[in-house]
């Protein structure tokens, strides 16, 4: 009996799929022959070899641990989504020696298939944790990039900050500048050398007695270190800021978490939505003792 490849038989089977979406199914473990999970796609399979992909929704819960703490929490020919811990840089420069989550996606996908890239989309600040999307075709870098700037995609994350913000929500628009050596962002009235940041914060949740506020921000722009400069300039830095407040304190890192990405899909041209649970220690500094009132 003739036999052909898994991947020719996935062709006829979807006809108007790409080759790399195909191989997309085998890769996240979606194809079976004659119930046995299919390894490759040069798998010979018979005329009388039942194949059956499962349904893409069982496929996109399914998470993958990578080095460093990386968290791919989803991804298809199109996009990858991932969670990424504290201290972990997004990227830098080809000079860089520390770990990135975008050298550690290409280097994951490359072992899958050479022939395999991830583009970067957008960065989070090295010592924040949580959601970020990186595309895998320059067709759905493109779409990304565009709503990124159209501002359609919507970003929130959770902040706990020092003292309690008045009023309790509100929106916050300033001009940022960097500086040339440090790289650190300060305010500045000079429309010629700043870039306008943007966002709204709600409060969740406060504490007068500990001197914490939990709060909830969603960005306009993605301008560098935003949120943490945009919330000191009214007076409540985010807790564990290394650059901007005070790094030895709770929770024992910066506490800022992207928590809530959503997007239009660029292949699919549907909305998608993800969410990251606040890490617990943000939450347990409402539990602690109350902070002792510093000296005036």
């Amino acid at each position: 009996m003739e036999s052909i490849p898994l991947l020719a038989r996935l062709a006829k089977m979807f006809p108007e799929a790409k080759k790399t979406t195909l191989r997309e199914m085998v890769e996240r473990k979606r194809v079976r022959i004659n119930g046995a999970l299919a390894r490759s796609v040069k798998t010979a399979v018979g005329e009388n070899d039942r194949v059956v992909v499962a349904d893409t929704a069982a496929a996109e819960v399914t998470v993958v641990k990578l080095a460093e703490g990386l968290r791919v929490v989803y991804f298809d020919a199109d996009i990858v989504v991932v969670e990424k811990p504290a201290g972990l840089l997004t990227s830098t420069d080809e000079t860089e020696k520390r770990p990135t989550v975008w050298r550690i996606l290409i280097e994951h996908f490359r072992r899958q298939n050479a022939k395999h890239r991830v583009y970067l989309v957008h960065r989070l600040d090295r010592d924040a944790s949580g959601l970020l999307v990186f595309a895998r075709t320059r067709e759905a870098l493109s779409s990304l990039k565009r709503q990124f700037f159209e501002h359609t995609v919507t970003r929130r994350y959770d902040a706990m900050l020092h003292g309690v913000p008045r009023p309790a929500a509100g929106r916050l628009e300033r001009l940022l500048v960097e500086h040339p050596h440090t790289g650190v962002m300060s305010l500045t009235l000079d429309e010629k050398k700043g870039k306008l940041a943007s966002l709204n914060y709600t409060t969740v949740r406060a504490d007068a007695a500990r001197g914490i506020s939990h709060v909830q921000c969603v960005l306009f722009t993605g301008r560098k270190h935003q949120i943490r400069v945009l919330m000191k300039s009214i007076g409540h830095a985010v807790c564990g800021d290394p650059v901007y407040g005070i790094a030895d304190e709770p929770p024992g890192r910066l506490a800022l978490h992207a928590g809530h990405l959503a997007i239009e899909h660029p292949g699919k041209g549907k909305r998608m939505v993800w969410d990251s649970p606040m890490p617990g220690s943000f939450g347990h500094m409402f539990q602690a003792p109350p902070a002792a009132p510093r000296p005036r």
